[in-house]
């Protein structure tokens, strides 16, 4: 009976070791997404945005899905978070670089989902060039919000790059790519106009995808609307393309799936980043994984952390 005791007593220790070790395997799961969407707004501090004056409609999504009130951007200014959400890297703080003088042969998301054998698009407002590509309202393009243009490994596929209105069309006829990268112009994502402006492009754009079947029950779509930095002010604010000091400031990330817990807020829980927040490496994270892609190759999403809670355990659309 002694030994018997003393066998049940290893059992439990090594039991205890296992859920110390292994707590997100047994506590969190991420579910298996079909369609990952992802549209960057610009410019905002976090109480800014999330504010049902500023922002009635985004407000009410991260309201009815999830908002976390624990993400900090990774460093100011644009470029480098946008780089850092396609690749998990910043690479740069200089604004000024264009795909031609600063062209990037890392991997990255899209470049994973083509391999994997997905589709991806790059949904853009007024793309330069001879094909007519209006906006929803009139504004200038930056190119430095538009990261897949600068990644070598892809931005060959031009038939990839198309206008923003052919987003509506696969919406409406059910042909979404795997992923989906939107890229409002200046005026649409707040950089140029008012976030009430915004509020209305992410209405009238993704209004339908949510809607539709991709994200009603039994969906499994993903939209992610994230800020890429506040208004260059608060605390941390900084310029530096180390990773994970939250330099560009708390701004909000909207997470919406069928697979969504309701009016979740989301403390963050990333240890290696400035007040345990999420970052882009976890969004980009949370693409891959949840796409089922390779994970090793995505610089600081390599290690990060996939938000798994903002998601149902059970793991079922709602």
């Amino acid at each position: 009976m002694k030994e018997f005791g003393k066998k049940v007593g290893l059992y439990l220790a090594l039991l205890l070791a296992a859920l110390v070790l292994v707590p997100s395997a047994l506590c969190q799961g991420l579910p298996s997404f079909g369609n990952v969407v992802i549209v960057v707004g610009e410019n905002t501090d976090f109480s800014t945005s999330y504010n049902s004056t500023n922002m009635p409609y985004l407000t009410s999504l991260a309201n009815e899905y999830g908002v976390g009130v624990n993400y900090y951007s990774d460093t100011h200014p644009s470029i480098g978070n946008y780089l850092n959400l396609a690749t998990g890297n910043i690479l740069t703080d200089n604004d000024s670089e264009t795909p031609e003088s600063f062209p990037v042969s890392l991997n990255n998301i899209a470049l994973e989902v083509q391999n994997a054998g997905g589709t991806w698009k790059d949904y853009v407002e007024n793309i330069p060039g001879p094909t007519a590509c209006p906006g929803l309202h009139q504004g200038a393009y930056y190119v430095r919000h538009d990261p897949l243009e600068y990644l070598t490994t892809i931005n060959q596929e031009r038939s990839n790059f198309v206008c923003y209105n052919q987003f509506a069309k696969d919406v409406m006829f059910r042909r979404l790519p795997t992923l989906s990268w939107l890229v409002p112009n200046g005026c649409d994502d707040a950089h140029d106009c008012s976030l009430s402006t915004f509020d209305s492009w992410l209405h009238q754009t993704v209004g339908p995808l949510l809607a539709g079947p991709y994200f009603r029950p039994g969906g499994t779509g993903l939209l992610i609307i994230v800020f890429d930095e506040n208004n260059d002010d608060g605390n941390p604010d900084c310029e530096t393309t180390t990773e994970g000091q939250g330099c560009g400031g708390q701004v909000e990330l909207v997470v919406i799936s069928p697979y969504s817990k309701t009016g979740y807020q989301s403390p963050g829980g990333d240890s290696r980043n400035y007040n345990n927040s999420y970052d882009e490496g976890d969004i980009l994270r949370l693409m891959a994984q949840g796409l089922g892609l390779p994970t090793s190759n995505l610089g600081w999403a390599t290690n990060g952390v996939p938000m798994a809670d903002f998601f149902s355990s059970d793991n079922g659309p709602k």
